[in-house]
């Protein structure tokens, strides 16, 4: 027996396989719709609200423990494509850290009663590690990111953090609405 667990007769493949297959996939929509939507609203984090959706509604609904640290390793890796257009040479590992803070996050505050309040808490803090970290990397190596010179050290990580809350509320409600209709 070549697949101990197929996701069906017709697709020799194991739900493991397919999860991370689709979870890269999810890495990779998230990145490609961060750097083509291109909003002028000139504030820090705005990209939160789809980028911060895609990745919880993606965790949401793996069973892999590490889902979002698959997701945003693809992230980080199609980030390092030179078409990808990014112009922070830490993003890549940023994603990568965010990643990890949402599985983090989900595994020890996650809810399914309370999942609105759980995916906002989720968001707001893990979309707040790409300011953060960026404070710590501007602090220790001087790297200058405009940002900071723009609008200060404070009103980046406020509006960052409101951001990945409101994807976390996006995600949410996509979810809960996607349960009913399959109900």
């Amino acid at each position: 027996m070549l697949n101990p667990n197929p996701v069906s007769k017709h697709l020799p493949i194991s739900r493991t396989a397919l999860e991370i297959v689709v979870l890269s996939l999810i890495g990779i929509a998230a990145v490609v719709i961060r750097t083509k939507l291109r909003i002028p609203l000139n504030m820090p984090g705005h990209h939160g609200l789809e980028v911060m959706a895609i990745l919880l509604i993606g965790r949401h609904w793996a069973k892999l423990p590490l889902a979002s640290s698959i997701s945003s390793l693809s992230s980080a890796l199609f980030l390092l494509l030179p078409w990808a257009g990014i112009k922070d040479p830490f993003l890549p590992f940023i994603y990568i850290l965010m990643g990890i803070i949402i599985d983090l996050l989900y595994r020890f505050t996650f809810s399914e009663k309370r999942m609105l309040l759980s995916l906002v808490i989720i968001g707001s803090i893990a979309y707040s590690i790409i300011p953060l970290s960026r404070l710590l990397i501007h602090f220790s190596v001087d790297y200058p990111y405009g940002s900071f010179v723009k609008t200060g050290y404070l009103y980046p990580v406020f509006s960052h953090f409101i951001f990945g809350a409101a994807g976390g509320l996006l995600a949410g409600l996509l979810i809960k609405a996607q349960l009913k209709i399959t109900k």
